[in-house]
């Protein structure tokens, strides 16, 4: 199963919802106030959920969070495995 990090406008912040390949993950947790605190939390969290899954995984996040991300955290293809 595929990772996937969400982040939210809510209120003055950001909030993220992430979900792991085992079922791990967390809703709703405070990632930042502004869209560059957002950002970098994103990136950190697509790192720790999907750089590693073999499924890959996916950031959704508002467009100026989005663009801050880097290209290559945004969507982590699965691995193949040569077959």
């Amino acid at each position: 199963m595929r990772s996937t990090v969400i982040i939210e406008k809510k209120g003055r912040g950001y909030v993220a919802t992430a979900s792991g390949r085992y079922g791990g993950g967390y809703r709703m947790a405070r990632a930042g106030l502004d869209e560059e605190a957002a950002a970098a939390f994103a990136a950190r969290e697509m790192i720790r959920y999907a750089v590693d899954n073999p499924d890959g995984g996916d950031l959704v996040a508002p467009g100026e969070v989005f663009k801050l991300v880097p290209e290559q955290l945004r969507r982590i293809d699965a691995k193949t495995d040569g077959t």
